[in-house]
């Protein structure tokens, strides 16, 4: 008999507890796991454990409490939060939803919230629409999250109505521009004042609760932008200047205010109500501290998912203004410029594109010059006097994107009667040198012919400039001659070597030339001074090209090796024996790696250890001019480019990770003898009489 009165007892508790509120609460947290979801029993467990909690905690909270913590909890929310409440909170802005609440809240006014940017939009949409044909409720004007907060007190329900007239928008952005130019000028005042008497708390969130930010009505002039003072305060420092502050407001307000129009947030002849905070109970930090470290974005949507279907129509109000607020603030336009660029200067080009089009403020910040400047960090067009960054970043893109798919404008310059061997370039000229035992200059730009120069008695096989005005050549007649491009003659000429000079190259006043003598000559251009002599080939030197810094030189040779030599002692340091039969035709070095071609073979080499990099195989007959331009040195993956030429008549322009050539150039009816490239254009030299330019920076 006990023992059935205690289980009749049992199900009595248990079927009132099953209709009690706060158990239908938890059931509406509790949320079944859905088919195939696979995560831990024990975390799922727990969870489900703080939302009964959580439950609980509810049912005592008022609503001043939950305002407080959904504040709370959007300050540490990430962007998925804001997305799926801006999403889930779209109702609350219906006007049914206004209607609803107004009748079962009547002492509050279920206000409609707009910021600047909604208005401005607004009105223009409204020109296009017929005037009125729909009743549509004025809003209220709300700017920062104080004004969102006076939702909190009950003396302070009624947001204030603004009109829709033309001069009010004026006046609001007047105000943010008087905003922006008090936190971008000092605070600086020559009289004490008692609201300058600031102690800010080093809790931040403390002080955000007992701090309101008083707007009073200030002239900005431009000339001073000293007089505008961004003021915070403590409630006990505004309570005792309040009283001192009206009577001058009143009496100025004939005079100051009504030139500059009424503010942006009219307060309508009511006080301003300080928000008295209100400290956060145990129950809530602890949610706080789930919500914010234990809780994964997962979890947090669920949560708030859950919680906002049992807040009533007054936070769920709440919550929309406040995210309305958060939404339409432009915090880069309310910050100093320059702490607003340097969180620009974070962004890459494309989100600085991306980021220029949310408004006219945050373009003229985006296309900042210094910003621009940053990312230029290889400039490889032509830098004017006063750059546009900006410009010159695009310039380099198109450059880059013209590169890699072989758009380019070609401009041929014929003038030559025998085969062209040599060809150079700078910024202005293009010097090439012919069988025809003359020099001509041309225009680089115009591809007009500047000048011809006249004195070897056999072919020119190598050009290299000297200065703007000096030009060195070497020829087929065992010559050096040094011209003057301004006046079109020669003005020294070096003699030492016993063969032709088929090649030479410059670093400063240094200048080494190699010969079919077997040697290559060390040379001092500045004093026209022989220094050291290279012996060690057996046969033709074909080609030579120096290190960056002119203390190494490279040289190849008819004897099927690459020697590796001091400058200025002459000593041998290594033999590369790259080609087994045949004539080292071109050898080039860029950043501790040199690439030389042998018959149809170009190979990639680095110097440390003379390891083999790569081989390309595509010509078609043998190549008879490299070179090599390495972007990012690593002894891992180098990066780099090379440009060969040879007797087929193509151009080829290769990666040196691939295999492959990136893009191949057509254009020649001859062999082509030798080429000449930097980061804008290339320049072939053929025995059809001509030179070929193929200019990518178009």
């Amino acid at each position: 008999m006990t023992e059935l009165k205690m289980m009749q007892s049992l199900d009595l508790k248990r079927h009132s507890f099953n209709n009690s509120p706060m158990n239908s609460l938890r059931h509406s947290f509790h949320v079944a796991p859905p088919s195939g979801y696979d995560y831990d029993r024990k975390d799922d467990m727990e969870f489900e454990r703080q939302m009964e909690e959580i439950s609980d905690w509810l049912e005592n909270w008022d609503h001043k409490q939950r305002c407080q913590i959904l504040e709370k909890l959007l300050q540490q929310s990430s962007y998925s939060q804001f997305q799926f409440l801006f999403t889930v909170l779209q109702p609350s802005l219906h006007r049914d939803f206004m209607y609803t609440a107004q009748t079962r809240f009547p002492h509050i006014d279920f206000t409609p919230v707009s910021t600047y940017t909604s208005r401005a939009y607004k009105n223009k949409v409204r020109a296009l629409r017929n005037k009125g044909t729909v009743h549509r409720i004025k809003s209220a004007y709300i700017q920062l999250d104080d004004e969102v907060r006076a939702w909190l007190t009950e003396n302070s329900t009624k947001l204030p109505h603004i009109s829709r007239d033309n001069k009010h928008d004026q006046n609001v952005e007047s105000s943010y521009k008087n905003l922006r130019s008090s936190l971008r000028c000092k605070k600086s005042d020559r009289s004490p004042s008692p609201l300058h008497n600031t102690t800010l708390s080093p809790n931040r969130d403390k002080t955000r609760q007992n701090v309101i930010i008083p707007r009073h009505k200030q002239e900005v002039n431009d000339n001073n932008c000293s007089s505008v003072r961004s003021v915070i305060t403590t409630p006990s420092t505004i309570d005792s200047c309040l009283s001192k502050q009206q009577d001058n407001n009143n009496n100025s307000k004939n005079t100051e205010n009504h030139k500059t129009g009424k503010t942006a947030f009219s307060v309508q002849n009511k006080k301003r109500v300080r928000i008295k905070s209100v400290c956060l109970s145990e129950e809530a930090k602890i949610l706080l501290h789930w919500y914010t470290h234990e809780w994964k974005d997962k979890r947090k949507n669920e949560f708030l998912h859950k919680f906002l279907l049992l807040l009533d129509s007054r936070q769920l109000f709440f919550l929309s203004s406040f995210l309305t607020v958060k939404q339409h603030k432009d915090f880069l336009a309310l910050l100093p410029e320059k702490i607003s660029l340097k969180i620009l200067s974070y962004l890459n080009p494309k989100e600085l594109l991306q980021a220029r089009r949310v408004s006219k403020t945050w373009r003229r910040l985006a296309d900042n010059n210094d910003i621009w400047k940053a990312q230029c960090s290889e400039v490889k067009v032509e830098v004017p006097a006063d750059p546009v960054w900006k410009d010159i970043y695009r310039d380099n893109m198109y450059l880059r994107f013209n590169w890699d798919s072989g758009i380019c404008h070609t401009v041929d310059l014929k003038g030559h009667t025998e085969n062209v061997l040599s060809v150079i370039f700078d910024k202005k000229r293009v010097v090439s040198g012919s069988l025809d035992k003359t020099i001509k200059v041309w225009s680089i730009k115009s591809g007009d012919l500047l000048n011809t120069l006249k004195g070897h008695t056999k072919g020119v096989w190598c050009l290299n400039f000297f200065t703007d005005n000096l030009l060195v050549s070497g020829s087929y007649d065992c010559t050096i001659k040094i011209w003057n491009l301004r006046l079109g003659t020669t003005a020294r000429t070096l003699l030492g070597h016993e063969g032709p000079i088929w090649a030479m190259v410059r670093h400063d006043n240094i200048l080494v030339s190699a010969s079919q003598d077997k040697t290559a000559r060390v040379w001092d251009i500045g004093r026209c001074l022989l220094i050291t002599v290279l012996n060690g080939h057996n046969a033709a030197v074909f080609s030579v090209d120096m290190n960056e810094d002119g203390t190494i030189t490279l040289t190849g040779s008819a004897d099927r090796s690459v020697r590796i030599w001091e400058t200025m002692t002459g000593t041998c340091r290594k033999v590369v024996w790259v080609s087994p039969s045949t004539s080292i035709m071109s050898v080039s070095y860029s950043q501790g790696y040199f690439s030389c071609c042998y018959g149809e073979t170009i190979c990639l080499y680095r110097v440390e250890g003379a390891k083999l990099i790569n081989t390309y195989l595509e010509h078609h007959k043998r190549v008879e001019s490299i070179k090599l331009k390495i972007t990012y040195k690593d002894k891992k993956k180098p990066e780099g480019v090379i440009v060969s030429a040879g007797k087929d008549g193509m151009v080829k322009y290769w990666d040196i990770n691939s295999d492959t050539s990136l893009n191949t150039f057509s254009g020649h009816n001859e062999q082509i003898n030798c080429i000449h490239f930097d980061e804008l254009r290339i320049a072939s030299a053929s025995y059809d009489h001509k030179i070929r330019i193929w200019d990518f920076n178009i």
